[in-house]
């Protein structure tokens, strides 16, 4: 009898465990992880070179070369056409190194997806000036 009760018991504790899940919404959730960076963006940017809270508006798009990877627009403040492509992976974006407006200025970089907002941190190289930016992108 002790030995069935023990079992119950133990049984009890199992389904008891499975019973109690958290229901606690999740707004962050992407079954393709370069979806959560796509869309208009607001900046706010540092730089070394021009100073604290430069704002402006980028575009994030879908790569259509890779799937992995996004444009941004606008990056650096460099104009709408002028596009810098990112590597995403999971919620972090790899900007490798590369030149922007016509060949003048090499980027390299990284950001992190959180909360809804993008924080980069990257370096802008136009042949002159070190320049080392953080930015942050976010909706409206």
């Amino acid at each position: 009898m002790e030995k069935n009760i023990k079992t119950l018991l133990i049984l009890m504790c199992v389904f008891s465990g499975l019973i109690f899940v958290s229901c606690e919404k999740d707004d962050d959730v992407f079954v393709d992880p370069v979806e959560k960076f796509l869309g208009k963006w607001k900046c706010e940017e540092d730089s070394e070179v021009y100073g604290p809270g430069y704002n402006y508006d980028v575009e994030i798009t879908r790569n259509p070369g890779n799937s992995s990877e996004v444009l941004i627009a606008n990056f650096y403040m460099q104009g709408s056409r002028e596009q810098a492509i990112a590597l995403v992976a999971g919620s972090s974006l790899i900007i490798q190194e590369q030149t922007i407006c016509d060949d003048t200025i090499i980027i390299e970089g990284s950001g992190t997806y959180s909360n809804g907002e993008i924080n980069l941190t990257y370096t802008a190289n136009d042949g002159a000036d070190l320049d080392n930016v953080t930015a942050r992108y976010y909706r409206d």
